[in-house]
């Protein structure tokens, strides 16, 4: 599990890996822009940054609510405990699933600062190197160079191991060079008891990821026989 380290009485550090030397700075981007170490920047429901340094590819997520409440309350989430929170609980997962053998990013660490029975945070996880995400490949018009079987197999693995990704659409899958498959992005995610239901509530999330962007981009498109050759792969 996560290492903990009081930075004050209110922020405590999170780390993953002994040999980094994480600190309160590595979670501002002010910090790393003044070393010119600031590589990008990408928006989702909050922003992230790319970081690259002498030790490694990083990406930086601030944790945002999104839906009906960000109107009012865009960072702040009810503080019950540490292991509550949800870096330490991402963390935590990341960390399991990486021991499971499963194909996902390396987590390096969080920072959680509270205020008044509340808390903000964020998370650094190692970049996925030479990697576009599923989205970017389709609508690009490749949708003949994904290994549709390879990607149901992958997916089988994670809900086999009891995985259950909450948001499991084509931008949480990436594809790099060597054509291996990730996947990204465990906020609000677990390690659950395996259930036929809510693994085929997943497979149809990300089946309504893909026919949605599919009525928003003129290249993007998933053919039937690409889509089945997924099926078949999941169910082996």
């Amino acid at each position: 599990m996560p290492e903990s380290v009081s930075l004050s009485a209110q922020t405590q550090l999170l780390t993953c890996d002994p040999n980094l030397p994480v600190d309160a700075n590595w979670f501002d981007a002010n910090y790393w822009q003044q070393q010119n170490a600031l590589k990008g920047t990408g928006f989702g429901r909050g922003a992230v940054w790319f970081i690259h340094n002498k030790h490694g590819d990083f990406v930086i997520r601030h944790y945002r609510r999104g839906g009906l409440i960000a109107k009012f309350n865009r960072q702040f989430f009810l503080y019950t405990g540490l292991q509550h929170t949800r870096p330490w609980q991402e963390l935590h997962l990341l960390q399991t699933m990486q021991e499971l053998g499963l194909p996902v990013p390396k987590p390096i660490g969080g920072l959680v600062e509270r205020s008044c029975g509340f808390y903000r945070a964020k998370l650094i996880t190692q970049v996925i190197p030479n990697a576009q995400d599923l989205f970017e490949v389709l609508k690009a018009g490749k949708s003949d160079s994904v290994d549709w079987f390879n990607l149901g197999q992958v997916i089988h693995k994670f809900h086999q191991n009891g995985i259950y990704h909450s948001d499991l659409n084509c931008h949480n899958i990436m594809i790099d060079k060597e054509n291996k498959i990730w996947v990204i992005d465990f906020d609000k995610c677990q390690q659950r008891p395996i259930t036929e239901q809510w693994m085929q509530e997943n497979i149809a999330r990300l089946e309504r990821s893909l026919n949605k962007e599919t009525a928003k981009h003129p290249q993007f498109s998933v053919s039937q026989t690409q889509w089945q050759a997924f099926l078949e792969g999941y169910r082996g």
